[in-house]
């Protein structure tokens, strides 16, 4: 299971390898927004809100809510196509994420748009 995320971890670098990129933390995301980044932290805290079944899974990472630093976003169309819930799976653990940093309610986050953009410890 390792070698899955390593796989998927490396093919999201892979994917965005023609672009010169940083690897933050979570504290740094307000600094780097609009930048394609790997952000490599720890999440957490998970949110679904079940009212909403369109509603985009949120974690969040950094302090408490609303207190976090950063905001990983899958939208629940992206989340039909995971072969995990990130909500189960990613919650206390490290993780890297390979994406644009965009700005989510107010807070720097990145938009998952792919199982591959995403690796978690085990």
């Amino acid at each position: 299971m390792k070698a899955k995320f390593l796989i998927a971890g490396l093919l999201a670098v892979c994917t965005f390898s023609g672009k010169a990129q940083d690897t933050i933390t979570a504290s740094k995301a307000k600094a780097n927004v609009g930048k394609q980044v790997v952000l490599c932290d720890r999440v957490n805290y998970g949110r679904y809100l079940n009212m909403n079944k369109t509603a985009p899974v949120r974690l969040y990472v950094g302090p408490d809510y609303p207190n976090h630093y950063f905001t990983l976003v899958f939208p629940q169309d992206v989340l039909a196509r995971f072969s995990f819930d990130p909500e189960k799976k990613m919650i206390n653990k490290r993780f890297c994420a390979t994406g644009t940093i965009t700005m989510y309610r107010k807070k720097p986050a990145m938009i998952i748009k792919s199982e591959s953009q995403v690796n978690a410890e085990e």
